[in-house]
């Protein structure tokens, strides 16, 4: 491969996009609206994919330079952290790396959405009561994650999906009580789901089992499409994306089978996510919990396509 260009393996879209202004940012939609997209930064191979491109191409070798260079001025950026202990001081880098790396709780026995009191000011104040997740920044926090993994500084994902998706959750006696919640991802192993922190406490957290339905009919008629077909299929339900309220959609899942995280949405609302995999699932009334995971691979081989990686995986 020594003397071949990185350029001779793309598809020729690929190769088009390429050849014009190209940048971190860019994603594949698989639905026009922007309810379901794949980004690279959420597949080993296309993590690998993004990083060999930088080695010849300009235009995202300057993308990666610019955003690296403008994170690196938060280094300059002082933060004084004040605990019943004592006051520590930090930056603004080093609190995106550390909640990036999962080390915060570790380095500073800060929890990273706990109320304290910080500062950039000086050690003496005046200080805020805030918490660590306020002083992040949507944009800047995704250009981190994307920087660490193609520096290697972070571990690669097995393939996922993003969704912006509102589904019906059933919970109570005979789950005779509804709400929503957001349907975030879906990976090759299982549902990543969110609710309001509020909620899930006061409603959700004391139930032992939740049924939740998601549209079976519309996760079957999208296998065997292509990528322009399946984007032009999905942006029919613009509003109601994977939504359903019949019986033969409900899946039900014991409580104690999510994993279950606190988090936050750079809008200072606070929510939990829960994940579950495939496997923990029972369908009810014949739904078929296989389909989830037919429509998250079918997906996967849409985007190998797209990015040309079956040739480029064999011929490195």
């Amino acid at each position: 491969m020594a003397n071949i260009s990185f350029s001779e393996f793309l598809s020729p879209a690929m190769t088009t996009e390429l050849s014009e202004k190209i940048c971190l940012e860019d994603e594949v939609l698989l639905c026009e609206n922007g309810n379901v997209v794949f980004h690279w930064a959420d597949f080993y191979e296309t993590c690998d994919y993004v990083k060999k491109a930088l080695e010849s191409h300009v235009e995202l070798k300057k993308d990666f330079q610019k955003k690296e260079k403008v994170l690196n001025r938060l280094k300059s950026i002082s933060v004084w952290v004040r605990t019943y202990k004592k006051v520590f001081q930090s930056s603004m880098y080093d609190l995106y790396e550390q909640s990036i790396q999962s080390r915060f709780n570790l380095s500073s026995g800060v929890s990273l959405n706990s109320e304290i009191e910080v500062s950039f000011i000086s050690s003496a104040g005046p200080f805020k009561v805030m918490s660590i997740s306020e002083c992040f920044n949507k944009e800047t926090y995704k250009d981190f994650v994307m920087i660490y993994l193609l520096k290697d500084k972070l571990p690669r994902r097995d393939y996922r999906l993003r969704l912006k998706s509102k589904v019906l959750l059933q919970y109570g006696n005979d789950f005779s009580k509804a709400s929503l919640m957001g349907l975030e991802q879906l990976t090759m192993n299982g549902m990543l789901f969110s609710i309001d922190a509020d909620e899930y406490m006061h409603f959700i957290a004391k139930e032992t089992e939740v049924k939740f339905l998601i549209d079976s009919a519309t996760l079957k008629s999208s296998l065997g499409k292509n990528l322009s077909e399946l984007n032009q299929f999905l942006s029919q339900f613009a509003f109601n994306l994977f939504y359903s309220s019949r019986l033969e959609d409900s899946i039900v899942c014991k409580l104690k089978d999510f994993t279950i995280q606190s988090s936050f949405d750079f809008h200072n609302n606070r929510k939990i996510y829960l994940f579950v995999s495939y496997d923990k699932l029972s369908g009810q009334s014949g739904f078929e919990v296989n389909i989830l995971r037919d429509f998250v691979a079918h997906t996967r081989t849409l985007i190998r396509e797209t990015y040309n990686l079956d040739k480029i995986l064999k011929l490195a």
